[in-house]
């Protein structure tokens, strides 16, 4: 089975990819190095079964072509933080939302068989109450939050519109 990891250098991404291979998945890696660390894969780049492009999810052509033959998308890439997010709320669309778009119709367009979405906690904004169930209101307070949100919403309407089995997750810190 082959997979593929956005944001396979960062943190989460990079020990996902290690488990991955261990278990006996081939896996892809697509980051563009502005958040993650490739001395996080590096350990890897040898490996026949692990193949790492530098590339940005907000260039759609760029993408594409490395989504075929894969058969699950684990969704990771994507710009995080508060407060630079209230600076530059454009880059923060661009890479969450606009970015997350060109991964879904990379992945409809290779016809992948499952996506798993890392979405955040912060469309929760500030909870009534700990810990905080799924079924909390949604009032994300800050561009970050929101775009992160706005991915997610994008990820479950192409799961059930373009029959993509789906999955988000609203990772807590």
């Amino acid at each position: 089975m082959q997979t593929l990891i956005t944001g396979g250098a960062g943190f989460i991404g990079s020990h996902l990819a290690d488990l991955l291979i261990k278990s006996g998945y081939k896996v892809v890696v697509i980051d563009d190095l502005s958040n993650g660390r490739l001395d996080n894969i590096k350990h890897l780049l040898g490996n026949k079964n692990f193949k790492f492009h530098e590339l940005d999810i907000t260039n759609f052509e760029d993408i594409k072509p490395i989504f075929k033959n894969i058969d699950w998308v684990f969704h990771l890439a994507g710009m995080a933080d508060i407060v630079p997010s209230i600076e530059n709320p454009k880059k923060y669309y661009d890479c969450n939302v606009t970015g997350t778009f060109n991964v879904l119709e990379s992945a409809r367009s290779a016809r992948v068989k499952k996506i798993v979405y890392a979405a955040s906690s912060s469309s929760y904004g500030i909870p009534d109450k700990y810990p905080t169930t799924e079924a909390a209101d949604i009032r994300p307070q800050y561009p970050y939050a929101l775009t992160k949100y706005m991915g997610e919403e994008l990820v479950l309407h192409w799961s059930q519109t373009y029959n993509i089995p789906a999955i988000s997750l609203r990772l807590f810190n």
